[in-house]
């Protein structure tokens, strides 16, 4: 079954993403999704009950993940995994958000901060402008510092030079 690109899906597709990543990882129950994603996203985002078993449906129907009844004394829990064409599935995502990730900073390397958000700038009162200035810097230097990071453990790990 072939499936559209992330960005042309509807609203979920993330949580899609992630449930698959998560059960690529280990199988788990809903609720310890929940928990990851809630830890995930710093508490930042939780789905609801609903949104997260609706997508656990759809991912079944679809085949990239099986379900499993577990029994644990008088509870009983069902135990998500994911499937090879599940993880397949997953790898091909990851693959094109990469490939969209590489060409956003292609663009970004040639105009390093796009008109589109200059034009917003404009309209703003210089107070403004500063503080929305002095977010993005900061922000920029978090990544950069994740990234650096990210290398640093490569380049130990003799995986890069």
């Amino acid at each position: 079954m072939a499936f559209p690109p992330f960005y042309q899906r509807p609203k979920g597709v993330l949580l899609r993403i992630s449930i698959l990543w998560m059960l690529y990882e280990e199988p788990m129950h809903g609720y310890q999704l929940m928990k990851r994603i809630e830890e995930q996203t710093g508490g930042a985002w939780v789905p609801s009950h609903s949104l997260l078993y609706n997508t656990l449906g759809d991912l079944e129907k679809q085949g990239l993940i099986t379900s499993q009844k577990d029994y644990k004394g008088e509870v009983e829990r069902t135990i998500y995994t994911v499937t090879d064409n599940g993880k397949a599935h997953f790898d091909e995502e990851v693959r094109q958000i990469v490939r969209m990730f590489s060409q956003m900073m292609g663009a970004a390397a040639k105009q390093p901060f796009p008109r589109m958000p200059r034009i917003f700038l404009e309209h703003l009162d210089n107070e403004e402008r500063k503080t929305l200035l002095i977010q993005v810097r900061d922000r920029l230097k978090e990544a950069l510092s994740e990234v650096e990071k990210d290398l640093a453990e490569l380049r130990e790990t003799n995986e890069i030079t």
